[in-house]
């Protein structure tokens, strides 16, 4: 496939948004390949039975077939629905102004094409568009589904074309493509497909059968009648014609240019999109996180809670008789320790009382001698009983 359609297509399976992008390229990527400059993908809005439109991707151009040893091409739209492969696609036969759909058993008056296959195809997982192509190719090729139509209806289509634009198919475009050398085409057996070499020359293709039943009606366009020839029209049809060309090559041109801003709109949201996602998700994380400390905080403050309750119940044990030495002299150090620094305590608290003018000087000098001498009698005393115990300092 061309590197330039295959982006475009990449990027309007992500406008539309296509919930099986991959699938869907694939099998527009097959049908193209065998179908090179015969079927084309187009981006164009497509009005439901029940009023509803919707942009959607189609595949809009010609099928080649064989009836009575010649071949012809078919015009046909495949539109292709946002859930396929999962829904069906739809199946159109686009006339052009020289021709008139013909209602049969699997196409009806407004060009909409029926098949078991259509019917079915959600019942099967491997339905594809390639298949449903050779199977349209085996039907067509049983049944044309177009004739053309005779001289006097030609001319007054023609006339009718002037005043307004013929709906075809319900109202969806007809395909404008160049007549090429026909793809091969495919056979339906055992829901294979299978291709076949083309073997009538370009003159048969521009045959047209001579022994179609003139009663039906029914006699099937050649390849030279699917364009509109200028040289059949009248100076003021010819101006006319090149002016509506005009017009569709700017409409062309001004919804390109829309359709490129809309990808790239759409390229920001998604990206704005993908980030947020991001964002939410490192939130969601970051909740999940605190949700579980707070769990875990409030079934460890439940157990903290039982401890306590379980602490009060305990009965009040006597410090002074649990906190004791292991003999009488090794009491008699520990109150002498005790003892000591209380002094210590005592006097570094005078200190501050004396700078804060809360004690008189005489005072001050008279407590700290006293309690200055007392101190060193119980140092001394400590150095005496830790040489009984054995201490060595």
């Amino acid at each position: 496939m061309d590197p330039e359609i295959a982006g475009w297509l990449q990027s309007v399976l992500r406008t539309i948004g296509y919930q099986h992008r991959d699938r869907m390229y694939a099998d527009v990527e097959s049908v193209l390949r065998l179908f090179q400059n015969f079927l084309v993908p187009k981006a164009e809005t497509y009005t439901h039975d029940d009023g509803r439109s919707q942009l959607l991707l189609s595949l809009i151009g010609t099928v080649p077939i064989v009836y009575q040893s010649a071949t012809y091409n078919i015009p046909v739209a495949f539109w292709l629905p946002t859930s396929y492969p999962s829904v069906a696609p739809i199946v159109f036969v686009t006339p052009t102004a020289l021709m008139l759909v013909k209602a049969g058993k699997y196409v009806d008056i407004s060009g909409r094409c029926y098949h078991p296959y259509l019917a079915y195809w959600s019942n099967r997982s491997d339905s594809n568009l390639v298949e449903l192509i050779g199977i349209m190719q085996g039907v067509f090729s049983q049944e044309p589904p177009v004739y053309a139509k005779s001289n006097t209806s030609s001319q007054q289509q023609q006339q009718q074309q002037q005043q307004a634009s013929p709906a075809v198919g319900g109202g969806y475009p007809s395909p404008t493509t160049s007549l090429r050398p026909a793809p091969p085409i495919l056979s339906y057996t055992s829901r294979q497909t299978n291709s076949s070499a083309m073997s009538s020359s370009q003159q048969q293709q521009q045959q047209q059968p001579s022994d179609l039943s003139q009663q039906q009606q029914n006699r099937y366009p050649s390849p030279s009648n699917f364009g509109l020839s200028t040289q059949q029209l009248t100076p003021q049809q010819a101006q006319l014609y090149t002016k509506l060309q005009s017009a569709l090559l700017d409409f062309n041109t001004a919804s390109s240019r829309e359709m490129d801003n809309l990808v790239n709109v759409n390229k920001q949201l998604n990206d704005a999109e993908n980030r947020t996602k991001a964002e939410l998700q490192s939130l969601r994380d970051l909740s999940t996180k605190i949700q579980h400390n707070i769990v875990t905080l409030n079934r460890c403050t439940e157990q903290l809670n039982v401890k306590i309750e379980q602490i009060r119940t305990w009965p009040e044990e006597p410090v002074d008789e649990i906190i004791c030495g292991s003999s009488v002299v090794h009491n008699q150090l520990f109150e002498l320790v005790a003892e000591e620094i209380a002094i210590e305590d005592t006097i570094y608290y005078l200190d501050q009382a004396l700078r804060q003018d809360k004690v008189e000087l005489n005072a001050y000098m008279k407590h700290v001698r006293n309690l200055s001498r007392e101190q060193f009698m119980k140092k001394a005393l400590i150095k005496k009983v830790k040489a009984q115990l054995g201490h060595v300092e």
